[in-house]
């Protein structure tokens, strides 16, 4: 696996290891100026729950009020049990980050998707297995995975089990 880079290279990088997934999407947040969208079949730990992307994640969504953060997931009730970093983050900038429940038509599916800006992405055919693709500049690609995101997001609901009451 060869890092990603700022450059306008549009090489797809294959992998299929748990940490060389965790590994591209830090480098892809880390990188992003306006919009990061995730699309699987919860907030899954391997990615998003570590120190490094919720400071990535966190410093983002603090840079200035146009960025946009959308998650769309089937379920995240495990999410809450470990009590997974990014639930607490979102509970605290509620203005941020989005956490929706995907449609239940759409529960069937089974890949999952990170993508930063208009032409980066990560993707992982099957969501139980750390295996796919990435590139920093694809806009074919992001462009095709946004209309999907977009329409999934469209039909998703906002999760309210995974809002704190501030009493």
């Amino acid at each position: 696996m060869s890092p990603l880079s700022s450059d306008n290279s549009n090489e797809i990088i294959r992998f299929d290891s748990r940490i060389e997934a965790q590994s591209l999407a830090l480098q892809l947040v880390q990188q992003a100026s306006r919009e990061i969208c995730f699309f699987g079949n919860t907030l899954d730990s391997a990615l998003f729950d570590n120190t490094a992307f919720i400071d990535a994640i966190s410093e983002f969504a603090r840079r200035n009020h146009r960025t946009q953060i959308h998650f769309v997931v089937h379920n995240t009730q495990a999410n809450i049990v470990s009590g997974h970093k990014l639930i607490l983050l979102a509970q605290q900038l509620t203005s941020a980050i989005h956490i929706h429940i995907s449609a239940e038509q759409h529960q069937h599916l089974t890949q999952m998707f990170l993508l930063v800006d208009n032409n980066r992405y990560l993707y992982c055919p099957n969501h139980q297995s750390y295996q796919g693709r990435a590139c920093i500049h694809d806009p074919l690609e992001v462009r095709s995975l946004k209309k999907t995101f977009d329409n999934l997001w469209a039909q998703s609901t906002t999760d309210s089990s995974i809002r704190r009451l501030g009493l």
